[in-house]
């Protein structure tokens, strides 16, 4: 059988993006003053809320065995960083931040980074645009992004809002969401919401247009084809 240990670096990170989030390497990992440029970096963010939670165990497993590897099949040797947030009541949306080596130290079954995901999640509530600004902020502060660096954010929700339940959002009014996007997008990012609800996609196509993004930037999708279609690096 097996093991987290053995497996092929591209199988690996699909199960690990798919089973779940980890705790931050331990600071004595990482040499002092130690950088080195990020080919690509990969965010996640998945939504445990009440409202999504099914959803998460029954589709989205399959679909990011297929956007994982197609996302770093291209960066095999190179180096790379994954980041996993969590869309719910709780206000820590980034869970992890590391490569593949530092989530073979830690754990060593799809049962233990499941666990842990949903430990870090309160299922009670659904707080997608402030968990949303939190991990595209993130990104952009992470040590070796640059311009050359392929960056590309997967949110897996239906997008609705709880804690905006009770007004309309207006995409062209500025906010710390629309800020945030705008400085995500100028370092050439791209955005692939998928599972997102019907009277939610026409919200975030009109914001992501009003903060820049370009057509083939960023992909919207509610019903999936077995072979998704992920945004343009060009």
């Amino acid at each position: 059988m097996k093991t987290l240990f053995n497996w092929p670096v591209g199988t690996l990170l699909a199960f690990l993006l798919l089973s779940g989030c980890v705790k931050s390497p331990d600071v004595g990992e990482t040499a002092p003053f130690e950088s080195q440029e990020l080919d690509a970096c990969l965010s996640i963010v998945i939504d445990m809320s009440g409202s999504f939670s099914e959803i998460w165990e029954d589709r989205a497993y399959d679909l990011f065995l297929n956007l994982s590897d197609r996302y770093f099949n291209d960066s095999m040797g190179t180096e790379n960083r994954l980041i996993i947030s969590q869309l719910s009541g709780n206000e820590q949306a980034v869970l992890f931040e590391g490569t593949p080596t530092d989530l073979r130290r830690r754990f060593r079954s799809p049962q233990e980074l499941s666990q842990f995901l949903k430990g870090s999640s309160d299922p009670g509530a659904s707080h997608v645009y402030e968990a949303t600004r939190r991990t595209l902020d993130y990104v952009g502060s992470v040590t070796g992004v640059t311009s050359d660096t392929r960056l590309l954010t997967v949110i897996l929700s239906d997008m609705i809002d709880t804690q905006s339940a009770s007004q309309i959002w207006d995409p062209t009014v500025p906010s710390p969401l629309s800020d945030s996007l705008r400085r995500y997008q100028a370092k050439g990012g791209g955005l692939a919401l998928y599972f997102v609800a019907e009277s939610e996609r026409e919200r975030w196509n009109e914001l992501l247009r009003e903060t820049g993004f370009q057509p083939g930037h960023y992909v919207i999708e509610s019903s999936l084809a077995a072979n998704p279609q992920l945004p343009r690096f060009d």
